[in-house]
């Protein structure tokens, strides 16, 4: 009897439709996190491209402002009037000459300091501040101009405080400087078109220790601007590009001074990107630091937009092919069941029609042998009692009894013969009642011992207390005598034998007890375990082949199994498997449930 195991099988629809929920929500998160890194990234490094061009930017307008300065002051020394004023150090009328000049230029080109100085540095006349004229100036501006002869140009910080990009130039007159001009340009409308240009807003934070206080209250005064300016610290702010500083700006420029580092923070549900690079005077002395401060809120709201526009879509998407992938899988699995009940269902009626074959083949061997056993028995009672007979009237007792000796021979091994057949029909009859299986096991033990020549070892394992089932003790006793018996005629002389009862519950959820019977001989070949339960069947001269047989119809009569196969350490092993029936008070198949009489 072949059987196909099943199983239950798992949910596979469930597992791959979360493995494919898990890939797609990696694969989405990976895509968030790849294009929000990039995207960082990428801000970071326009902010950074965007600050140093900031630098070459200014240092291009601070070039281009010098230039122009340079040329202002090449345009009045063509002045005749102004060479003599500057050559007689006449004060009055250089202020007189030069005034109406410098109004236009501060008007027109933003210029906020003309000075007039004589050959020795003393100032003759500040043109933008009349009343502070005089003074000896000391400017590296001043001192490089006086020293090479040449024209000086860079940032320096007045004396008020305020960062003004100057430009000295010597005036020269039959050979000899007679003086100096110097225009000066404040550094605050050239980080407002910095600014504008690039788009962000520039702070010039000037150190402490630089600043005199008295001299820029009095400068801010003059001007009409705030007096106390803004303190971060260990610098104060001096110059922006904007009209004034927001609070979120404030707050960022309290730690750039702290921490130069390009970065990106949000203040006040504003994004903010700042870079802090060095500012320098004309003579390379840093003075404080030129912050560049870029709003990036718009850029990151556009990002975000998309992004979780990106994200919907994404998610949009997968929940599209989910769905459509949980679709295909629901039909797969619907074919799948159906081809797996039909298999069932074949599978269930192919074992039926073997039993139905099994049993009608055993039922007819047991009608022919018996029919046969009723036609010999007779005769042969016969002729024993015939022999009997002869035995006591013949003249020549001695030869007729040795003749008749032979005749009772041979009617008695007929006749032991006859019996085997009959105790095979016998096991149509079927008495099921709650039996001990460990009793039937030790009856069947000490029959096997009593009736084999030779003493075979066999080794028990049986479970602890009472194993009942609803069986015929009588014919699962003989079933056991068949197989201790089968598999001690296949050792031979040497060898154990193991015996073994276990609970089992099949593929198809009954529970009953497996009994097995294993062997240390030489195993089974392909050839005899097809046709090992085949009625009559044998391997030895002397078998009848009718004991394996007579255990496949117990084993059919109790609606049991019986198998055959091969050891993996060699011998062969005999299993029957017994369903739990009608159990009495005792041992219960482990996990099995309580269901009383089994049909």
């Amino acid at each position: 009897m072949t059987l196909v195991a099943t199983t239950t099988r798992p949910p596979i629809r469930r597992r791959m439709l979360a493995r494919l929920a898990g890939l797609v929500g990696f694969v989405v998160a990976a895509f968030i996190m790849t294009v929000y890194g990039i995207e960082r990234q990428t801000r970071e490094d326009d902010f950074v491209a965007v600050a140093t061009s900031v630098e070459t930017l200014f240092a291009q307008k601070i070039a281009t402002s010098s230039g122009l300065m340079q040329a202002t002051a090449t345009a009045l020394k063509a002045s005749d009037a102004l060479a003599r004023a500057l050559a007689s150090q006449n004060r009055d009328a250089l202020e007189t000459l030069a005034a109406p000049l410098f109004r236009d230029l501060h008007r027109d080109h933003a210029l906020t300091h003309l000075y007039f100085t004589g050959p020795d540095r003393v100032n003759l006349v500040r043109i933008h501040d009349p009343e502070h004229s005089g003074g000896l100036i000391d400017r590296f501006t001043m001192l490089q101009a006086a020293t090479t002869g040449e024209t000086a140009a860079g940032i320096e910080l007045g004396s008020f405080g305020t960062l003004t990009l100057r430009s000295v130039s010597p005036w020269r007159q039959d050979g000899r400087i007679i003086g100096f001009i110097e225009l000066g340009k404040e550094v605050g409308p050239l980080l407002t078109e910095t600014g504008a240009s690039l788009g962000v807003h520039l702070y010039v934070l000037l150190a402490r220790d630089l600043l005199d206080h008295a001299a820029w209250e009095q400068g801010r005064r003059l001007m009409g601007r705030p007096i106390a300016p803004l303190d971060f610290g260990d610098h104060v702010l001096v110059s922006q590009s904007v009209a004034e500083v927001d609070g979120a700006e404030t707050a960022l420029l309290q730690t750039a001074v702290r921490d130069t580092a390009a970065r990106s923070v949000s203040i006040d549900g504003r994004t903010l990107a700042v870079m802090v690079l060095p500012l320098r005077d004309a003579s390379g002395r840093e003075l404080g630091k030129l912050v560049t401060v870029g709003d990036r809120s718009r850029a990151q709201a556009t990002f975000t937009f998309w992004m979780v526009l990106a994200t919907l879509v994404s998610l949009g998407a997968g929940t599209i092919v989910f769905l459509s992938f949980n679709r295909a899988l629901a039909g797969v699995e619907a074919d799948y069941r159906r081809q797996h009940a039909l298999e069932h269902r074949l599978l269930t009626i192919s074992n039926e029609h073997q039993r139905l074959v099994q049993i009608e083949k055993l039922s007819a061997v047991g009608t022919m042998i018996g029919e046969i056993a009723h036609q010999l028995n007779n005769p042969l009672v016969g002729v024993i009692n015939m022999a009997q007979l002869a035995e006591r009237s013949v003249d020549d007792p001695g030869r007729v009894r040795e003749l008749l000796g032979e005749i009772r021979k041979a009617g008695q091994n007929c006749s032991a013969f006859v019996k085997r057949m009959l105790n095979f029909t016998k096991v149509s009859s079927f008495d099921s009642r709650p039996s001990d299986l460990g009793a039937i096991i030790d009856e069947a033990l000490a029959l096997f011992h009593q009736s084999i020549g030779r003493r075979v070892g066999v080794e028990r394992r049986l479970p602890d207390g009472e194993v009942s089932i609803g069986a015929d003790p009588n014919l699962l006793g003989h079933a056991l005598f068949n197989l201790l018996t089968n598999a001690a005629q296949a050792m031979g002389d040497d060898g154990r034998i193991l015996l073994t009862l276990a609970p089992e519950r099949l593929d198809d959820g009954r529970a009953g007890w497996r009994l097995t019977v294993e062997d240390e001989g030489p195993g089974l070949s392909e050839t005899v375990a097809a046709k090992l339960f085949t009625p009559f069947f044998t391997t030895r001269p002397e078998g009848t082949g009718l004991g394996l047989a007579v255990v496949m119809h117990i084993a059919l009569l109790h609606e049991g199994i019986v198998t055959a196969s091969n050891r993996p350490a060699g011998g062969a092993c005999f299993a029957l498997w017994l369903p739990e029936g009608r159990l009495a008070e005792g041992r219960r198949p482990e996990g099995s449930p309580d269901v009383g009489h089994k049909a």
